[in-house]
């Protein structure tokens, strides 16, 4: 997996031009009409800003082009609409989809020629408005300033963001790999879901239209009570009837999800496999640090920020004097609960992480809280909100589920299909729920725009508590540090030595830079002698040392020292020292060997050490990075021990070919 993710970032930084032409025509094509609609350019502009991240591109140069994108693909749509005019109307997929034009007549009218500048951040308007715009005769003049504008915002609001993606691939990819798998997880948890909220929210009319035509066709061909029924929900005079069919399907495609993982589970089909592989990957991908964000991550769907939106929903609720609604949400939850605990019952299936939890999980009862708590909100507030905060709200809570569902099945809670299994029963019972609310209750509700950050506030209120009272650790199945096996010096310099690795591995069975050092010795007294040889301790992670990585005349040994992972351990010392130029510097790690050396009065632990020499590569403006000088020669050990250093060389051996530095202490 490493070795296909470096040969794709080195196949394109190869040929950086490839990706600047792509990010012209992708801009351009974007803005041209009709094309528009299916050339995704946002996320070629991200995968550009990623690129340019990790040093593969210049920030300049791909700005440049795609604000050059997309100033010419608009201008050819403008162009086209005052060339052709009325004509256009005429053209496909404009004859038989009048409606997109409407829509951008609308948008026009509303803002005038603000609207150049808005559609460009509106998918299904952006290639419209400046046909239309052409279409009633907006002077170009005025035209081209809008649209020059709209370039220079949009080109830096989906670059950069790519760019700060690639950054945080690239230091995690300096840390590890495994990292990388773990930021990537969370990123396209975020993205997929905006895109399927936004696409959701921005088709629900047309999809509803569409099913209404078919619905109302059966109707008329069946007059019984069934029919009856389908048209009185099909009737222009009563309110929310889009609301009502998205709801419809919703259950009908959670309710087929749902009987499908059930069915599979029951009969052992591929899916159990399948949970099988995504376990062992998720285990295979563990790192402490891992642990620590997806244990924060988890805190959203825990049992206290859940009673905590509940609680506040209620009240919420109450405030608006909507008692039939807290009885739908009360029991949402309450129904909920109990079938999926009769359900559990029923199926029997152990957790893959024995030690986390000793009940069944099919379905999972805590994803689908989460659905239920989250999604139930996500309706209240939709309901209360325009259309952009209501994108924003469906995203953000989308994202909340499948982020504790990830962290679940990360941590061996349950497997992947009870996650997916919990949360399509949920979301179906949800559906009914709401869809029970709107019938009964068809009349608009009063607008609340502020009720999405009062209960964000909410939910950060109830983390923040939690992570006060240290509620974030992760759960148990987690590594546990194993206690030192002793051994005495005569053990350690003859066989101990020989059993230590002699190359970092950051994942099973890859082989990094060598360790080059053995060293006995507490941490207080190698950080004394080494000190006393030049070292500094590394940089940590700080706002002002990641504000160092954008800075233009930096020394690199300002910027922060990356700790590195050995067998999914993190260094635990890190030390520098400046190099022959102020573009240089040399970098030394520590980890624990596991082992402590006992010469009789006292024990101290063995560590194992490597150095790197590093060089600041300023290639890709505005980013400082750091790169490892692979002509270095790592074996160099970095550390000359003198005669009042404090250190001792007890031997020097070869490991397979490394040369391997055998260090104590005096003291020792």
């Amino acid at each position: 997996m490493e070795q296909a993710y470096v040969h794709l970032l080195h196949l394109l930084a190869g040929h950086p031009e490839w990706m600047l032409t792509v990010v012209f025509l992708a801009a351009f094509l974007e803005a041209v009409a009709v094309i528009g609609t299916f050339i995704p350019g946002s996320t070629a502009m991200f995968l550009a800003g990623a690129l340019t991240g990790t040093g593969s591109l210049g920030l300049g140069w791909v700005l440049a082009w795609a604000i050059a994108g997309a100033v010419a693909g608009d201008g050819l749509s403008f162009w086209l609409g005052s060339r052709y005019k009325s004509r256009i109307v005429r053209l496909w997929p404009f004859s038989r989809h009048p409606e997109v034009l409407d829509a951008g007549y609308r948008f026009f009218r509303k803002h005038g020629a603000k609207s150049v500048v808005l559609a460009r951040f509106v998918g299904p308007l952006r290639a419209i408005v400046p046909v239309v715009a052409g279409m009633l005769g907006m002077p170009p003049v005025r035209f081209y300033a809008m649209n020059v504008l709209s370039a220079l915002l949009w080109a830096p609001a989906h670059i950069l963001p790519g760019v700060v993606f690639g950054a945080s691939v690239l230091l995690a990819g300096a840390v590890s790999f495994r990292l990388v798998v773990i930021l990537a997880l969370l990123v396209a948890s975020i993205w997929l879901s905006y895109r399927a909220a936004a696409l959701l929210l921005s088709h629900a009319h047309a999809w509803s239209n569409a099913a209404g035509r078919h619905l109302g066709s059966w109707a008329c061909r069946h007059p019984g009570p069934l029919g009856r029924a389908a048209r009185r929900l099909l009737d222009p005079e009563a309110p929310d009837a889009t609301s009502i069919l998205v709801a419809s399907l919703i259950v009908l495609a959670c309710g087929a999800l749902f009987f499908g993982i059930l069915e599979d589970v029951i009969t052992g089909d591929p899916i159990t496999h399948v949970d099988q592989s995504v376990y062992r990957f998720m285990q295979s991908v563990r790192t402490p640090w891992g642990d620590a964000v997806l244990a924060g991550l988890a805190t959203l769907g825990s049992t206290g920020t859940l009673a905590a939106l509940i609680v506040a929903v209620t009240l919420w609720m109450t405030w608006e004097r909507r008692w039939r609604t807290i009885g739908y949400w009360l029991a949402a939850v309450v129904f909920s609960q109990m079938l999926i605990f009769a359900l559990q019952l029923a199926m029997q299936r152990a957790a893959p992480n024995g030690l986390m939890t000793q009940a069944y999980v099919f379905p999972s009862n805590h994803v689908a809280a989460a659905v239920i708590v989250y999604g139930f909100l996500a309706f209240l507030l939709a309901r209360r909100v325009g259309m952009l905060e209501g994108v924003f709200v469906v995203t953000a809570t989308t994202l909340v589920v499948i982020l504790v569902a990830l962290a679940g099945v990360y941590f061996g809670g349950y497997w992947l299909s009870d996650a997916i299994g919990g949360a399509a029963l949920a979301y179906m019972w949800v559906a009914i729920v709401a869809l029970s609310a709107i019938v009964r209750h068809p009349e608009p509700p009063p607008a609340r725009r502020w009720m999405p950050a009062i209960m964000l506030g909410v939910v950060l209120a109830s983390v923040g508590v939690q992570s006060g009272l240290g509620m974030m650790a992760a759960p148990p199945g987690a590594a546990a540090a194993l206690p030192l096996a002793h051994v005495t010096q005569q053990q350690w310099t003859h066989s101990v030595w020989k059993q230590l690795p002699c190359y970092r591995s950051d994942m099973g069975g890859d082989r990094k830079e060598p360790l080059t050092l053995q060293w006995v010795s507490d941490g207080e007294s190698l950080r004394r002698q080494l000190r006393d040889e030049g070292w500094l301790e590394g940089t940590d992670l700080s706002a002002h040392s990641l504000l160092s990585l954008a800075s233009p005349d930096v020394p690199a040994t300002a910027l922060p020292v990356l700790p590195k992972l050995n067998n999914g351990v993190p260094s635990s010392l890190v030390f520098m020292r400046p190099g022959g130029t102020r573009n240089q510097r040399d970098v030394l790690r520590f980890w624990p060997s596991g082992y402590a050396v006992d010469n009789g009065t006292s024990a101290m632990p063995l560590w194992v050490g490597s150095i790197a020499h590093e060089r600041l590569s300023r290639a890709s403006w505005p980013l400082n990075l750091v790169r490892v000088d692979r002509q270095f020669s790592s074996y160099e050990t970095g550390v000359k021990p003198g005669g009042n250093s404090g250190v001792t060389v007890v031997a020097t051996e070869s490991c397979h070919g490394v040369p391997v530095s055998l260090l104590a202490s005096v003291a020792q």
